[in-house]
């Protein structure tokens, strides 16, 4: 997957918006192709950040791929790492090829909400902006590793219940609808 056109959803703009004005080196355009998101494009042949380099601009810490352990769990995105940054607005996101989680946030949840939390964001490095399939990549990467069960997917429903819908994402319970039709779907191994 070239990481050049990687869109990104509403609540990535803000840390796009703050390496941009570090960097100097990031666009944020409205897409054109599609409706949703924004898409990431270099201005005057640079590059977009790395890990190492959002990392280092919000005083994040940098856990290389394979490292990443939640709740007595190792992690991985493909070799993707992950930034740990504590005023990061929201739970996660994804920046083409790694991974950012707020661990001040993601402390507050249970175990079986953290993970999808990673799952989710890492749905975005192989499945693309729409939230829809990172949320199924997810639910069904949980079901086959064995860490998301019926009932951690209750609590996973029950975490996003409140979430009102937006042209990125459907609503809390329409997701949790989806998301569960996902889960159940037995043709994915």
């Amino acid at each position: 997957m070239g990481l050049s056109g990687f869109r990104f959803s509403d609540r990535y703009r803000k840390a796009l918006r703050s390496l941009r004005s570090y960097a100097g080196a990031i666009a944020v355009a409205a897409s054109t192709a599609l409706s949703i998101g924004v898409a990431a494009a270099p201005i005057a042949g640079a590059e977009p950040p790395t890990a190492d380099t959002y990392a280092t601009y919000v005083g994040g810490k940098l856990i290389e791929h394979g490292k990443l352990v939640i709740d007595n769990r190792p992690l991985y995105c493909g070799r993707r790492p992950t930034v740990l940054d504590s005023n990061l607005d929201d739970y996660g996101a994804a920046f083409p090829g790694f991974l950012i989680l707020n661990p001040r946030l993601m402390s507050r949840l249970s175990t079986p909400v953290k993970l999808w939390i990673y799952a989710h964001e890492c749905g975005h490095q192989f499945r693309g902006p729409d939230e829809v399939k990172a949320d199924c990549f997810a639910v069904q990467r949980g079901r086959r590793q064995g860490w998301l069960t019926t009932r951690g997917l209750n609590q996973v429903c029950e975490f996003i219940r409140p979430a009102k819908g937006s042209f990125m994402h459907p609503a809390g319970p329409r997701r949790c609808e989806i998301m569960r039709q996902c889960f159940a779907d037995k043709r994915v191994r």
